[in-house]
């Protein structure tokens, strides 16, 4: 391609006409996230309203749902529907703000999966020092350096020229956007290595903390049937699951990031397991807290809703309430 035939965001633009498999993906693509969505929207309901949840955990929890429902936004508002529609004439910026936009919340997503994975190991593994270790401030300040983790690693993308990336309806999927016809690269640098950080400090340390949680359970299987067999505990374990099912699913996501690179014709399988993907694990997200766990179902299914209020008088070591006033233990 040479100058004179270069379109600037020619990636960006639909195909100006709907084939079938543009209404598959596109109406996909909506509905899930649409259905995430709503979750999230659940999950932040349930943790402002059970005191089982005014803590640590639930602090945590409710900001990786932060980083789903911002995610979600850009894909069922964004995405979908211009996957469905294909126009030709969409402004580039548009684009790549939407990306910007969702990226940013995912970094925000993918990073909390440590805290949480942290969370539970400190649970299962000192649940006595766990009140002092996750307090107010450490968790406002966990969630703070989160955060401008993902908008500094954002604003290289305005530092550094020519890395672009954005949704390109005929593909998909996000891709790359090329600033030139002689660049000699067809990737973005800043989002390879994006992902990767997320896959180092995320998936991999998230991993690392699991297998030491899963080895402490183990042992207290071992020695201990009564601690093992206390309702307290077996939360824990059961959080703690929920936790590594997440963990094992966003690995695979990422790694399908790494391999696809944000290339164009990917395939179906790149599809599934990268863009998709993401929207598959927000939604997995929302599911798990609405439906593994006991108290939200009751909370949310029963014909004689118990008053959130006494929900708390079971509360277990798990987590360290954030209000001074709340002095139980979850």
């Amino acid at each position: 391609m040479d100058n004179s035939t270069f379109v600037y965001g020619s990636e960006l633009q639909g195909r100006g006409y709907t084939t079938d498999r543009d209404l598959i993906f596109g109406y996909a693509t909506t509905l899930i996230s649409l259905i995430a969505f709503t979750g999230s929207l659940i999950n932040l309901f349930l943790i402002k309203n059970l005191k089982n949840f005014h803590n640590a955990f639930g602090f945590f929890w409710a900001v990786r749902t932060v980083g789903d429902l911002g995610s979600t936004i850009a894909s069922g508002m964004y995405a979908g529907p211009i996957t469905i529609l294909q126009p030709t004439y969409i402004p580039p910026w548009l684009v790549i703000f939407a990306y910007q936009f969702s990226i940013t919340f995912s970094y925000v997503q993918c990073v909390m999966n440590l805290a949480i994975a942290m969370n539970r190991f400190v649970a299962v593994c000192f649940p006595i020092r766990y009140k002092m270790i996750f307090n107010k401030s450490l968790c406002i300040g966990v969630a703070l350096c989160v955060l401008f983790q993902a908008l500094f690693l954002v604003s290289l993308y305005f530092i550094f020229p020519c890395n672009h990336i954005g949704y390109g309806p005929r593909f998909y999927s996000n891709v790359f956007v090329k600033c030139s016809a002689d660049l000699d690269r067809n990737y973005s640098i800043i989002s390879f290595y994006f992902i990767k950080v997320c896959f180092a400090i995320a998936c991999f340390g998230t991993g690392i903390i699991n297998s030491t949680t899963f080895f402490k359970i183990i042992y207290i299987r071992i020695s201990s049937i009564t601690t093992y067999n206390n309702k307290d505990f077996r939360r824990d374990v059961r959080l703690f699951t929920l936790g590594v099912v997440q963990d094992i699913l966003m690995t695979v996501v990422v790694l399908a990031l790494i391999v696809c690179n944000y290339q164009k014709d990917i395939g179906v399988v790149g599809i599934v397991l990268s863009y998709d993907g993401l929207i598959c694990i927000y939604l997995f997200n929302a599911a798990s807290m609405i439906f593994c766990n006991p108290e939200c179902r009751r909370f949310l299914f029963s014909r004689k809703r118990t008053n959130p209020t006494t929900l708390s008088s079971t509360n277990v070591h798990t987590t360290t309430h954030l209000a001074p006033t709340h002095t139980e233990q979850n």
